[in-house]
């Protein structure tokens, strides 16, 4: 087993374990508030979200750049010192933008009461900003254990005073106090652990700043507009709807969470690993994360989608079971998530064309929204993001193979990603049927999904899709987090 796939497995399992923690946070917060409460706590993080896309900049995904490349301690420390300071200034920017703009984002949400919940969620970017960085400086270091730790360490904090406060109060201005302590207590953590790092703010400080600029305003525009083009139709829904239907929407307006966690912790690692110049080891690296990328993605996609509504219902209750509209539509963009095209860019430190791609997508997003939301209402806004997806992809394999003339056959097993989707596909056609005939929405996606997974491992072994290596791969894995346990 490759030291590359152990980090990568061992940064997966923390962010499943924060994924399954945030799930029971979110199932709990639907099941305990008002849709119209609970609609108004996502939209927090949409704020939160979108403004921290505008103002970070890309700093901290640099650090997987520029540490990696850095030459001694001392031009370590510099770096992280000067990154620190960068963010810490922008914390407090982006903490007087939300307090001073409160009345405004309020009634462009339709959302009265919005406005004094942001007097206090106006702290949460001081804290969170750092604990950003931290995990990002961790991985740019190459110790992913830590920043596993420290997921975990996060996320726990969250359920303990986010759900417990929610449990005891109901109270929506309760529950956004413990969002910030949780934050603070989080900061805490990462600061500490970035004290080595931290020295004086002086001119001195800034010095090598024009050079980290110089990469981390391309990424962090095309990051911006990313982050634009993801929640553009979380915006609009929001401007056009109520809390209560925004609710409804958020809860499955989004890619399958775990597909997320997987794609982000393996480039995690592959990035500071592909920063090299050598273009054959970088096609490798990418090509065999490709393939056992698709191995989880297709047959997750697939059964996710047969039972949307059963999935949606069972988390959240037969009141958001509408939710599993907006789920089925985004769950296809899953198969393209089979790979992260822009980290190629990224790699060779051609942010430019990453920021010019993102703005591409920000335009047709923005364009494809504003029109299917009027045609179809809520669904259009879906509809159109999957679209865009679609096409933008095709502009970053169009550019890969004739921008930095990179043959895409090297890139992408498309023999064996094919062979994989078959596989996905055809237990669906057993499973359809036979589940039918289930009433109790529960057992009917218990039952039946466990028949798929167990019908598509079957397919993929005959098919040779999932190769032997494979399984020493996942039994290694699985070998060195019992010992880890254990000690």
């Amino acid at each position: 087993m490759s030291d590359l796939s152990k980090q990568a497995g061992l940064l997966s399992l923390a962010d499943f374990t924060r994924f399954f923690i945030k799930t029971l946070i979110g199932i709990g917060l639907a099941r305990l508030l008002s849709p119209a409460d609970l609609g108004s706590y996502r939209q927090l993080f949409l704020i939160y979200s979108t403004l921290s896309g505008i103002l970070m900049l890309g700093f901290p995904q640099s650090m997987l750049y520029f540490l990696p490349k850095a030459g001694s301690s001392q031009e370590i420390k510099a770096l992280i010192n000067r990154t620190m300071n960068v963010m810490s200034i922008l914390a407090l920017l982006s903490a007087a933008i939300i307090f001073f703009s409160r009345h405004y984002i309020a009634r462009s949400f339709n959302n009265p009461e919005l406005s004094q919940l942001l007097i206090v969620y106006s702290i949460y970017p001081i804290f969170i900003f750092i604990t950003q960085l931290y995990n990002s400086v961790i991985l740019g270091l190459k110790e992913p254990l830590k920043s596993a730790r420290f997921i975990i360490f996060s996320v726990v904090c969250d359920l303990v005073l986010v759900l417990g406060v929610a449990f005891f109060t109901r109270d929506i201005q309760l529950i956004v106090w413990a969002v910030v302590i949780s934050a603070f207590i989080q900061w805490l953590w990462a600061t500490l652990q970035l004290k080595k790092y931290k020295g004086g703010l002086s001119r001195e400080t800034f010095i090598g700043l024009k050079g980290q600029l110089s990469y981390t305003i391309p990424l962090g525009l095309s990051l911006l507009i990313g982050v634009l083009s993801v929640q553009l139709d979380k915006l609009m829904i929001s401007s056009f709807f109520t809390p209560e239907q925004f609710a409804v929407f958020s809860l499955g307006a989004m890619e399958l969470p775990l597909i997320g966690i997987l794609i982000n912790s393996v480039n995690a690692i592959l990035l500071p690993n592909m920063s090299t110049e050598n273009p054959k080891q970088m096609a490798t690296l990418y090509s065999a994360s490709v393939r056992k990328n698709a191995i989880i993605v297709f047959p997750l996609a697939t059964v996710f989608f047969i039972f949307a509504t059963e999935f949606m219902v069972f988390l959240y209750g037969n009141i958001y079971a509408d939710a599993a509209l907006y789920f089925r539509i985004y769950l296809l963009i899953l198969p393209l998530r089979v790979a992260t095209y822009g980290i190629i860019f990224q790699a060779l430190g051609k942010t430019r064309l990453v920021m010019i791609d993102s703005i591409i997508m920000l335009i047709m997003n923005a364009t494809l929204n504003f029109f299917l939301i009027k045609v179809y209402g809520m669904q259009g806004a879906a509809i159109a993001t999957v679209i865009v997806s679609w096409l933008i992809v095709l502009v970053y394999l169009l550019q890969i193979k004739y921008s930095l003339k990179m043959q895409l056959t090297r890139l992408f097993p498309m023999g064996r990603i094919l062979l994989n989707l078959v596989a996905a596909l055809l237990p669906a056609a057993i499973v359809l049927p036979l589940t039918s005939y289930l009433d109790n929405s529960f057992w009917r996606m218990i039952l039946g999904g466990s028949l798929y997974m167990l019908l598509y491992l079957l397919a993929a072994w005959l098919m040779k899709v999932i190769k032997p290596y494979d399984l020493k791969l996942a039994t290694d894995f699985a070998h060195s987090i019992i010992k880890k346990v254990k000690r």
